[in-house]
């Protein structure tokens, strides 16, 4: 059976975002099921790879990831954007990718090797490209 996450499942991971986006990115991500249970991957396995990939949806959603932040005083931070486009563009990303020997996930997080399946049309919506 396979695994499942939560919203607060990707929190705990310093993952990002309003619940309702990581909940859809979440059901996206889903799509992947059939896949890793017929290609027997383990749950633990599982649950990195759809963590891994809500990261990188989210990280593209708001634009980039943290790089470094300062004391409450100081009230700064800088951000890096992504690199590119596709599954590399993120540090979740690639990590991604790297974990995904099956390739169950990344296949829906791409519909060729430069666009990203899912591309964030605005704060909280996304756009599925054909």
């Amino acid at each position: 059976m396979a695994a499942r996450i939560t919203v607060d499942d990707v929190r705990s991971y310093g993952i990002t975002g309003a619940d309702a986006m990581l909940r859809d990115f979440i059901a996206v991500i889903d799509g992947a099921n059939a896949c890793l249970d017929k290609s027997r991957v383990a749950e633990a396995t599982q649950r990195i790879l759809k963590i891994n990939a809500v990261g990188h949806l989210a990280t593209l959603a708001s634009g980039g990831q943290i790089r470094s932040q300062s004391a409450p005083s100081g009230a700064s931070r800088s951000f890096a954007t992504p690199n590119g486009a596709g599954i590399d563009s993120t540090n979740w990303g690639s990590a991604l990718r790297s974990l995904d020997t099956t390739g169950c996930v990344t296949r829906l997080l791409q519909s060729d090797k430069t666009r990203p399946f899912v591309a964030v049309a605005g704060p909280g919506r996304r756009r599925e490209e054909t």
